[in-house]
């Protein structure tokens, strides 16, 4: 299993959150109060320090208002 591999496409996936929820002009605090999450959970997440579900990430996308599959796009 490549681990780097892994954490360098979460590092990407982080990013991608934070550069369309920054987009939207969403803090963090306001795109954890659309998902039902906290602050901290949301930073995790761009920060790739947390591994996100399936289902964080679909409320993720709809609070963006795009689909899941955009959040991948271009992250390979």
């Amino acid at each position: 299993m490549q681990t780097d591999g892994f954490q360098a496409y979460l590092t990407r996936l982080g990013r991608r959150v934070q550069n369309l929820r920054r987009e939207r002009g969403y803090s963090q605090e306001k795109l954890a109060e659309l998902v039902g999450m906290d602050r901290v959970s949301i930073g995790y997440i761009e920060q790739a320090r947390r591994m996100p579900k399936i289902s964080t990430l679909y409320y993720i996308a709809d609070a963006l208002d795009i689909k899941v599959e955009d959040l991948f796009d271009g992250l390979q």
